[in-house]
């Protein structure tokens, strides 16, 4: 009965650490920060570098 007890455990840590490798792998990726422009759809460092937000 040890025996048994022995190789299930011994199968089921390299599942458990494969799972939680997985799952760590599959989130998404991260929000990239700076400001998307609306009109251009560019990615910008800041609000102001936008078309729309020049004050002329």
């Amino acid at each position: 009965m040890r025996r048994k007890w022995l190789l299930t455990s011994l199968l089921a840590l390299p599942l458990a650490i494969g799972g939680f490798v997985y799952a760590k792998s599959t989130k998404a990726p991260p929000a990239q920060s700076g400001y998307t422009c609306p009109l251009t759809g560019e990615q910008l460092p800041c609000p102001n570098c936008c078309p729309l937000n020049h004050k002329d």
